[in-house]
């Protein structure tokens, strides 16, 4: 071989993996449907802790599938990348009172969080420096990450405990309207200046006692000891999650409360924040993103200079109509691929073509997707029968159009 062919050889190798692996996807049921739905394991979200170790932690909904009861904090735990996992593991049992919106994550120390709604009212938080062997809290910083008057929105909290129209036993007044979450998912970031922001979201009063949803931030600078509230994003935003772009902006993904939109043209919003959180640039429709009214994940694949390019994947049902199967509109999970930081997405590939709602990613350390979703076999009118936890890599996403060789 002359030299010139060798030194030509040597400049076009670098453009290519030097090994494509095959495609993998290998799926298994990790909270099975129960009699009765009683309990019911929903709002899954996944944590890679710094041993390696990864823990799906969900809400056991000991009343049923509703947003309001008895609900506590489990999770199960993989040590061999989500192919077998631990019994259920309780983390928090607040009595009677309602945990939703698990919102996780985990800071550049190791140190893992849940922030939480105490009974849909209060926003506090539970910390493990253990890997999840062993939970702090719960801490209260309510009043540090929403304004005074969010509180006052039509009704007020009570401390007895009151039967919603449902008949499950919750600490509500009889007609106090639901006013905050939290991401949920592994939504909460750490920022390369080493500020935690958190997703949230609450309601304002914007004339005639008409409530809209807003989604907000809330960060830390002192990794957690104190938190202040951020920037609002915008009319008709909810649950969502963040992005640190390569670029250094913040961006959030959301849901779409708007009733214009509902039910058949809905698409998950977006918008831009270059100083952390604090303020928020416009909101807009994100065309490619196509969705019920349903909560999607982000999450990072791979960074230009970390590895060949910059990739994000976004996951949510994609259906953008209801029918007389699926009467509540989800349907098709999928996860979607974007080169461009999220100004694009490509149209992905399903996870689960029949009933399916909420999911949450993380990417592991050899560059796999573990996936958890809420799932109901074909034919079901239910979403949220099942939580399965799925495992996949780039070339199996793309049909071995890209591949990704892990550091």
């Amino acid at each position: 071989m002359s030299l010139l062919l060798r030194t030509a050889l040597a400049l076009l190798l670098p453009a290519f993996p030097l090994s494509a692996a095959k495609p993998l996807f290998e799926t298994v049921c990790l909270f099975p449907i129960t009699p009765d739905n009683k309990p019911n394991y929903r709002i899954p979200g996944l944590l890679l802790a710094a041993n390696g170790d990864l823990l799906a932690i969900v809400e056991r909904r000991n009343d049923g599938p509703g947003d309001i009861g008895n609900h506590d904090i489990v999770m199960k735990r993989s040590s061999d990348q989500g192919r077998t996992w631990s019994d259920e593991i309780l983390i928090f049992d607040d009595e009677s009172r309602v945990c939703t919106d698990l919102t996780l994550g985990r800071n550049q120390s190791g140190k893992l969080w849940i922030f939480f709604l105490r009974d849909k009212k209060r926003f506090v938080h539970l910390s493990s420096t253990d890997h999840g062997q062993t939970w702090t809290g719960p801490v209260d910083i309510h009043s540090q990450v929403t304004l005074p008057e969010w509180d006052t929105l039509k009704g007020k909290p009570t401390t007895e405990p009151v039967k919603n129209p449902k008949g499950r036993m919750a600490l509500w007044e009889k007609d106090w309207e639901q006013r905050y979450g939290c991401g949920p998912g592994k939504a909460m970031v750490q920022l390369k200046s080493g500020r935690i922001v958190v997703p949230a979201r609450h309601r304002e009063d914007t004339g005639k006692f008409r409530l809209r949803s807003f989604a907000h931030c809330f960060y830390s600078d002192d990794q957690g000891a104190t938190w202040k509230l951020g920037g609002t994003i915008g009319m008709h935003t909810s649950e969502c999650q963040l992005m640190e772009l390569a670029d250094g902006r913040l961006m959030v993904i959301s849901r779409n409360e708007s009733s214009e939109d509902s039910p058949d043209n809905i698409r998950h919003l977006r918008a831009y924040s270059r100083d952390g959180g604090e303020t928020w640039g416009p909101v807009e429709r994100v065309e490619e993103l196509i969705s019920p009214r349903c909560h999607g994940s982000v999450e990072r694949l791979t960074l230009a200079g970390t590895q060949d390019k910059n990739r994000l994947l976004f996951s949510s049902p994609a259906s953008p109509i209801r029918q007389v199967e699926h009467p509540y509109g989800r349907y098709n999970l999928t996860v979607r691929l974007s080169y461009d930081e999220g100004a694009s997405w490509s149209a992905g590939r399903t996870i689960w073509p029949h009933p399916g709602s909420y999911s949450d990613m993380v990417v592991m350390e050899d560059l796999t997707v573990g996936y958890i979703y809420e799932r109901a076999e074909k034919g079901s009118t239910h979403y949220w029968d099942e939580l399965h936890f799925a495992r996949f890599n780039l070339e199996w996403l793309t049909f071995d159009r890209d591949s990704v060789i892990a550091p």
